[in-house]
């Protein structure tokens, strides 16, 4: 019988939990979960380069941590608009722990699920964030991404998705530079448009630069592409609690997600300011 010895919360659809007990012959094995659940899929004809956006998959992934083993529950899938959903499970899939990160990945050429040989599941990646405290609230991440018999491909994309990491600015005029760690990025995608907004907390881009509130980039051209997407604006104008501030006019931005590697975002602020932020991985809260 499951007991559950460290329950974690679930918050908008995704959790991580720590499971003890997990059979009566081993009561003390440690099977960890990761859920997700708030995200669509965006699945690629591979020939044609056609996209189509289905919402409400939910991907489930238990590691045993013992076997290094996971077993993948894929529920609510579709690959076409003739395909009813679809659930698929996957026993005994390999998996690694990074040393550094202590990120779960798992990274397999070929799966097959249990009940069936078809259909062929390729380049499966799937990687589990640990729990972290952004802003005072915990969250950890799961992204997925895959191939379906080398005619599709997959990438599952959070509807929410949060970063952090290492902010640089660079003045043009002065050519002095200024480095920030504690700006975070949300990203809040609408599949239906295909457009996004970008929440700026903790903004800083100079020493002198007076605190504001989130600053809000709405309008963002949403790009799917293998495994991630792209945020996209020639010129916009941000706003602060609703109000706009053409002062921090901001051209030339370019945020690349990669939901299984680094990401990184660039745009330039006040025509000045060349601001360069780079991410290693993305959190769902």
């Amino acid at each position: 019988m499951k007991r559950y010895v460290m329950p974690i919360a679930c918050i908008a659809g995704l959790c991580l939990c720590s499971c003890g007990g997990n059979s009566d012959e081993n009561p003390d094995k440690e099977i960890y979960e990761a859920v997700s659940a708030s995200s669509f899929s965006y699945v690629s004809d591979n020939a044609t380069g056609v996209g189509l956006v289905f919402e409400g998959p939910t991907y489930r992934i238990k590691y045993d941590e013992d076997a290094l083993t996971a077993e993948i529950k894929m529920e609510n899938i579709r690959f076409s608009d003739k395909m009813s959903p679809t659930s698929y499970v996957f026993s005994n899939v390999p998996f690694s722990v990074d040393s550094r990160t202590g990120t779960k990945i798992i990274d397999v050429a070929r799966l097959t699920p249990d009940s069936d040989n078809t259909p062929v599941f390729t380049d499966v990646e799937i990687l589990a964030q640990p729990l972290k405290k952004i802003d005072e609230v915990e969250m950890d991440g799961v992204t997925v991404s895959y191939g379906v018999n080398g005619s599709v491909s997959v990438t599952n994309v959070p509807y929410r998705a949060v970063f952090e990491g290492a902010t640089e600015t660079v003045n043009s005029a002065s050519g002095s530079a200024y480095v920030s760690t504690e700006t975070n990025y949300v990203v809040d995608i609408d599949p239906r448009t295909m457009t996004g907004v970008l929440k700026v907390n903790n903004a800083a881009f100079a020493a002198e630069m007076p605190k504001l509130g989130t600053m809000e980039f709405a309008g963002l051209a949403v790009t799917i592409v293998d495994g991630g997407y792209i945020l996209t604006s020639d010129e916009l104008v941000p706003s602060i609690a609703g109000t706009p501030y053409p002062r921090y006019t901001v051209t030339n931005l370019r945020m690349k997600v990669d939901l299984n590697s680094g990401s990184e975002l660039e745009f330039t602020c006040m025509g000045v300011f060349a601001v360069d932020a780079v991410f290693e991985a993305v959190y769902t809260p």
